[in-house]
């Protein structure tokens, strides 16, 4: 009785590991879920502590509507900001106001710098077509980056819910069958054996 036990436990482990070996995770009887070069840290992006470059864009649109408000011209308001802000996004607003003094039109302009920065520029040309301020739709156009930021975090939240699953089920099936289903078989065997 103990010697078939002991026999399904070894098969039960010597699956698991084979299992978990084809699946890629471990290497020399470990398990390294996490860390540099795991098999957990390849399923997950690099997570900064800084804000995503949608989530700045919408904050620096915040900014621009916030000094059009106060009774400045986009291209003074543009200024003001990127004069302000300095770095990347700073420069970014600078190149649009020295493409705008160049002549260029504001989708030219806009066309210039990171896509990333379409909303804000399809905010101001609406804004200059419709003859409407150009803070509204400004304002419009952060709330619209954030609710689209919003909704890819929470489809990479779905989708990394779903990655985890082998992980974690490769690593709990052993003690499952360790703790269920070997002393379950091991009692039925042995009330078969015993007649």
């Amino acid at each position: 009785m103990f010697v078939v036990t002991v026999l399904v436990a070894a098969v039960l482990t010597a699956l698991a590991v084979a299992l978990a070996h084809a699946a890629g995770v471990g290497d020399g009887g470990v398990l390294p879920l996490t860390g540099r070069g795991g098999r957990l840290s390849r399923l997950l992006p690099e997570v900064e502590q800084v804000p995503t470059p949608a989530v700045e864009i919408a904050d620096v649109a915040d900014l621009l509507t916030l000094v059009l408000l106060s009774g400045r011209g986009v291209t003074s308001a543009l200024t003001v900001v990127s004069d302000r802000l300095g770095g990347r996004l700073g420069a970014d607003l600078g190149v649009v106001v020295a493409a705008r003094a160049w002549g260029l039109d504001d989708e030219h302009a806009w066309a210039t710098v990171d896509p990333a920065w379409e909303p804000v520029a399809r905010a101001l040309v609406l804004a200059e077509a419709a003859g409407v301020p150009p803070s509204t739709t400004l304002a419009a156009a952060a709330e619209d980056i954030r609710r689209t930021e919003e909704h890819r975090l929470e489809v990479a939240t779905e989708r990394l819910g779903v990655r985890l699953v082998l992980p974690l089920g490769l690593t709990f099936l052993p003690a499952f069958v360790a703790t269920t289903v070997v002393p379950v078989v091991s009692a039925l065997a042995g009330t078969v054996l015993r007649g």
